[in-house]
């Protein structure tokens, strides 16, 4: 038992519960213009906390969110990125579209209604569900069941992540993987194409017949990676460490024993070392002036400069992806490693003296930065939660996840 932890985690199931708003569930409780929209990425993630969490206003949140979003997709499918319940007003992304927010969509929807049975739903989201996985099917551009991201193009939209991108295409699989679930069409083929990411995206075995351009592939592979990669190009592999992304890697294929002990050894050894305590930034190592995609960083915003080395997307420390990640490690039955970086970041909540949930903690100097009353953080507080307890909780079966 943590005290201080359990503490934290009743405060922010206390706030999940008060951003279930009559519209949906709310990104944070500041008063804030922007966060009176409902935010498909936000409202999806937290509702999925509510699930695991069995808190049924979050749940009946989630539904209320997944109404809104569909009521305006766009006539090609696309799932809006926001929407204001105000007026009407949508955004399907700025410079670019984001991507992950129709699969976020598909996600909700089938756990929404996998965990409630609620037929009436289920059929007045059918023709959505459809439209959005046409949609996301669209942007595999060459039919080979990979999507391709444009920068900017997911959650992290002023970092430069783009191309075939782990996070955006372990979304799509997950969500997939439910439709086919809940449809009874689940094949083979379909379980073939989880292990080709496996194998794509951490290169550890010799080139085969799932390798999808053998060229980069090789060169990637004598980098002897410790845990997946973050995307792919034409030509080229790019072995940041995502966090988002290596979580959602985890829950969907088990890389196995050897893998396991690499990445283990990247948090202990790496990441402990960089940082001083087991912490998991979005994206790692950071992006300086002296990198060579700092020209795709520093002009890349819509109000403020905030990718800062250590800062926001560029090394800063979400709780909602650091809590995905220990539910991935859970899985895979590295449970002393969760408990580790739960005590990390308990240590991290008592040094700051923060109480708010904020965004992202600067890897710099961790101390906590960004917007507060985050449900995305709350929500990877209860992941935290739901990754310790995880052999006396059947919380993951209601996400699909083994």
């Amino acid at each position: 038992m943590n005290p201080v932890f359990d503490a934290h985690y009743k405060k922010a199931i206390d706030l999940l519960s008060r951003l279930s708003s009559p519209d949906g569930i709310l990104a944070s409780s500041i008063a804030a213009d922007n966060y009176k929209r409902i935010w498909a990425r936000d409202a999806v993630v937290c509702g999925l906390a509510g699930l695991i969490a069995d808190q049924e206003d979050l749940v009946a949140g989630l539904k209320r969110s997944l109404d809104l979003l569909a009521k305006h997709q766009h006539t090609l499918g696309m799932i809006p990125s926001n929407v204001d319940p105000r007026d009407g007003s949508v955004s399907y992304g700025s410079l670019v579209g984001r991507v992950d927010t129709s699969s976020w969509y598909v996600i909700g929807a089938c756990l929404f209604y996998k965990s409630t049975g609620d037929d009436t739903f289920w059929q007045q989201h059918q023709p959505h569900l459809e439209k959005a996985r046409n949609y996301l099917r669209s942007i595999t551009f060459n039919d080979r069941a990979w999507i391709y991201t444009p920068l900017s193009g997911n959650w992290a939209d002023e970092y430069p992540v783009h191309g075939y991108t782990l996070y955006d295409n372990s979304l799509y699989r997950w969500g997939e993987s439910l439709w086919e679930e809940l449809a009874g069409s689940a094949s083979a083929k379909k379980t073939e194409q989880t292990q080709r990411l496996l194998h794509n995206f951490w290169p550890a075995d010799p080139v085969g017949l799932h390798t999808y351009q053998k060229t980069s592939y090789q060169f990637a592979l004598a980098q002897n990676p410790k845990h997946f990669g973050s995307f792919i190009l034409p030509g080229k592999y790019d072995l940041r460490f995502d966090a988002a992304a290596n979580a959602l890697g985890l829950c969907l294929a088990d890389p196995g024993p050897e893998r396991m002990q690499l990445l283990e050894e990247f948090v202990l050894n790496d990441l402990c070392g960089e940082l001083g305590q087991a912490l998991i930034p979005a994206f790692w190592p950071v992006i300086d002036r002296q990198s060579a995609d700092w020209d795709l960083l520093e002009n890349n915003y819509s109000y403020e400069f905030k990718n800062q080395p250590g800062c926001f997307h560029n090394g800063g420390i979400w709780p909602v992806w650091m809590g995905l990640f220990c539910l991935g490690l859970s899985l895979r039955g590295r449970k002393d490693l969760v408990t580790k970086i739960v005590e990390s970041y308990t240590a991290l909540l008592s040094q700051s003296g923060d109480a708010h949930f904020s965004e992202y903690y600067r890897s710099t100097d961790l101390k906590p930065d960004g917007k507060k009353q985050m449900g995305y953080t709350a929500s990877g507080v209860v992941f935290m939660k739901q990754a310790l307890q995880l052999d006396s909780s059947a919380g993951l079966a209601n996400l699909g996840l083994k």
